[in-house]
């Protein structure tokens, strides 16, 4: 099984009402992954349906640090979305 399979056998469902959420705010600007603290972020799980698959929604790009410890860290990682999530989220406008 390659990093890119869904793990029920490559049958991906629709995306859940709380993954559509992530990829419209991810629309309007990339989103850090992780927060400081041990908590918020985005889910790994929906990380991973976002960016799994031949034609991923979104992808990992790195931005600057929001975080105090900025100077240690200057970098952090975050979600931006693919010209294929644009797509998906203009499909839901027209069902």
């Amino acid at each position: 099984m390659s990093r890119h399979d869904s793990l029920n056998g490559g049958k991906t469902k629709p995306l859940s009402k709380h993954a559509r959420g992530v990829l419209e705010q991810i629309a309007r600007g990339p989103i850090i992954t992780k927060r400081g603290g041990g908590g918020g972020g985005i889910n790994a799980g929906v990380v991973d349906r976002l960016t799994r698959g031949p034609e991923p929604l979104c992808e990992h790009v790195e931005v600057p640090s929001p975080f105090k410890n900025a100077k240690k860290v200057p970098m952090t990682g975050a979600l931006a979305i693919t010209e294929a999530g644009r797509r998906e989220i203009a499909l839901w406008s027209t069902r």
